[in-house]
């Protein structure tokens, strides 16, 4: 049923995105590796029409995506295929970007978990131009466990140091984590990128972690490869 709900959702942008995939593509040809999302939280953001990019997070999980059109991104994403069992973990996603300019942009994601039957969608927004912008994600999950969902959200900051180098911040919390008290998690990293690949380190930190823990961060390292 939730796949079903998906595929709905994003049918009517898609046609959409046939529509203007003929538009001017200045915006899009000017995507740079890793401009799709910061660290964790996706931007709004996309690739121009026929690229691909494949991701690797901390070697266990990768992801592949494409864009059908200058406006879309439908990707793939699971574990490593160490056994089998990979394929348990694969989900679909999709982002549509249904606008853009050089300050601001706005798109729609989903993600599915076919295994688990989970569903996350969102919308984000992205503001200023791509050397120091700010970033908006608001999402609903839903398991399949026939429950109440939970609602969201992401905040983040990417400033250029130069063309190949980037900081990057992130902030995100959930309604059921404000509810049992949790603070949230902070991310923070830096970028490395070249005209085909994107590197990023960082590290991931709770923020209720008590003050007498040898704790800082949880490592994070991502590689994205554009084609």
């Amino acid at each position: 049923m939730k796949l079903k709900i998906l595929v709905l959702l994003f049918i009517p942008v898609f046609l959409l995105a046939q529509q203007e995939s003929s538009k001017d593509s200045t915006f899009a040809s000017n995507y740079q590796p890793g401009d799709h999302e910061l660290l964790l939280m996706p931007t709004a953001y996309t690739m121009e029409k026929g690229q691909s990019y494949f991701e690797d997070y901390e070697i266990f999980f990768i992801n592949f995506s494409t864009a059908v059109t200058n406006s879309t991104h439908l990707s793939l994403f699971s574990l490593f295929p160490i056994t089998t069992d990979f394929l348990e973990s694969l989900s679909f996603g999709a982002k549509q970007n249904f606008y853009q300019s050089e300050k601001f942009s706005a798109a729609a994601w989903a993600s599915y978990w076919f295994k688990s039957g989970t569903l996350l969608a969102g919308g984000v927004v992205s503001l200023g131009k791509k050397s120091s912008s700010f970033h908006l994600s608001l999402g609903y999950g839903q398991g399949d466990s026939g429950g109440d969902g939970g609602t969201f959200f992401m905040l983040g900051y990417r400033g250029d140091m130069s063309r190949k180098f980037s900081f990057i911040a992130e902030y995100g919390n959930a309604t059921e984590g404000f509810s049992n008290d949790f603070s949230g998690l902070l991310t923070i990293g830096i970028r490395f990128r070249s005209e085909s690949m994107a590197w990023d380190l960082g590290g991931i930190r709770p923020l209720d972690v008590p003050a007498d823990s040898d704790l800082l961060f949880l490592p994070l390292l991502k590689a994205s490869v554009v084609f």
